[in-house]
């Protein structure tokens, strides 16, 4: 019976993310939580501890992650390797469990509930640090549509922010038993408040623009939803075409299409037969696989009539774009291919024009916050993110990457422009408001006329943020500790 309340309430924790935002439902999963946790199973061992996180991770994950069964399906020969989907969600499982017996380290009632949030974030580090990472589980992705959440991630960063959303949630906690949390604590609790709303008032002045001059952009996103398992002759010929008509069709300064959906390989950057196609001044950018020296890169291109540049993506999709220790693993070549796509090497900056620079971000790459931003690019005006949302289903996949690119428009403080081959893709402002995005599974075309300022931000004040969440894990389950010599 116990193990069935902590399964549900891993369920009902995933309803609190894209695309449910079921937020109500925070102020009573997490308290309650908190009451089986502590108050309801006091006696219990460190393997109770672990099965029981084990259980609730199980539970959530199994809902926050069904779409990672999706790119198994779809091709034929991939459809029998489905269940190795699982197999994250049973690794990450584990992570939840190990992270759960922390709670025994706590003493008292306030020490019991902020260790909650703690101790969720802890896991939330360690799923996007181990190995190649996974920085997909953010709790900060609960408030990713709502102006108040967004702009809290701006001010704090990822992890403090997922810190603040779960402590938010417990607020109930803190009521019910505020007769047991002694004095010094409630100063404690009121002092952070104060020094969170103190830093939000003055952290306006950081804001302000080196100068207001308003830059102009006419850009036009095209949304093509291509098959991404077409076995057609020519269609890579339709695909070629299609684009060609685009791009004669559209008077916008700068055309954007989505991760490789330039339909062949390139060899010669400077030899593309489709920069011949663009007017003057008239810029492309579009996904394509480059070859160079043997070597497969998975790229953004960015063409106008004589002059060429890319970005190679740095962040690949373990078992998707490489095979790990392919030597030991050869027997997962049906899924991944028998050969990888290489690391690039080029900064993560490109030149629109002499006045328009962007951060490019390629795919799953957006998750990656703390590896696409610093001090050599942090003030490019524009982030820019192609993607193929066709490998993630039609549910709960592109919505939730789609949010998680709201959270870095928000974070980053600047524009975001994001073209996915299926959708969804939009316009999102540097407050994280999406100001127009497409339907799923559609051919598409977004066209604006994009107003935006170079906009600071305090991507460098977050590391402080996690530092002071360190520090607090650290005196949390030192005090038990400290109790017990005392």
């Amino acid at each position: 019976m116990i193990l069935l309340k902590y399964l549900i309430l891993g369920f009902l924790t995933a309803l609190l993310f894209p695309p449910y935002f079921m937020l109500p439902l925070g102020f009573i999963i997490f308290p309650y939580l908190h009451l089986q946790i502590f108050e309801l199973n006091k006696n219990q061992s460190k393997a109770n501890y672990f099965v029981n996180g084990f259980v609730f991770g199980f539970g959530f994950l199994s809902i926050f992650l069904f779409w990672i069964i999706n790119p198994f399906l779809v091709y034929e020969s991939t459809k029998s390797y489905f269940l190795l989907s699982f197999l994250l969600i049973f690794i990450l499982s584990l992570i939840f469990g190990i992270s759960f017996i922390l709670f025994k380290f706590t003493n008292n009632t306030y020490i019991k509930i902020i260790s909650i949030p703690i101790i969720l974030v802890f896991i939330e580090v360690l799923v996007a640090n181990l190995l190649y990472g996974f920085p997909w589980l953010s709790f900060a992705l609960i408030i990713s549509n709502n102006f108040i959440g967004l702009n809290l991630i701006k001010y704090f960063g990822t992890h403090f922010t997922s810190f603040l959303i779960i402590l938010v949630f417990l607020s109930p906690s803190f009521v019910f038993f505020r007769k047991k949390i002694r004095f010094i604590f409630k100063f404690i609790t009121l002092f952070f408040i104060f020094f969170i709303v103190l830093f939000i008032v003055t952290s306006n002045y950081f804001f302000k623009n080196k100068n207001d001059e308003v830059k102009n952009l006419s850009i036009e996103l095209f949304q093509m939803n291509n098959q991404v398992n077409s076995v057609e002759t020519n269609y890579s010929d339709e695909i070629y075409n299609t684009i060609i008509e685009n791009i004669n069709s559209s008077n916008a300064d700068l055309l954007i299409f989505a991760e490789n959906n330039y339909p062949y390989l390139v060899n010669d950057i400077n030899n593309l037969e489709i920069n011949s196609f663009l007017k003057d001044n008239q810029k492309l950018i579009i996904g394509a696989t480059r070859v160079e020296n043997g070597n497969y890169y998975n790229s953004i291109l960015i063409l106008e009539k004589n002059i060429s540049d890319y970005f190679d993506k740095k962040i690949l999709v373990p078992f998707g774009e490489f095979l790990p220790m392919r030597k030991y693993l050869k027997f997962l070549e049906k899924i991944s291919g028998t050969s990888d796509f290489s690391i690039g090497s080029k900064k993560r900056v490109l030149k629109i024009s002499d006045q328009i620079n962007f951060i490019p971000i390629i795919c799953y790459e957006v998750i990656f916050f703390w590896r696409l931003i610093n001090a050599h690019n942090n003030e490019a005006d524009i982030l820019i993110n192609i993607t193929n949302d066709g490998w993630f289903g039609n549910r709960i996949g592109p919505y939730q990457h789609f949010y998680l690119s709201k959270l870095r428009a928000s974070e980053f403080n600047k524009y975001l422009l994001r073209v996915s081959n299926n959708g969804i893709s939009g316009i999102i402002d540097n407050k994280g408001n999406v100001i127009s995005s497409t339907n799923l599974n559609a051919e598409n075309k977004i066209q604006y006329d994009l107003k935006f300022k170079n906009r600071l931000n305090l991507i460098f004040f977050h590391k402080y943020f996690n530092l002071l969440l360190m520090i607090i894990m650290v005196l949390v389950f030192s005090s038990r500790f400290i109790a017990k010599n005392e």
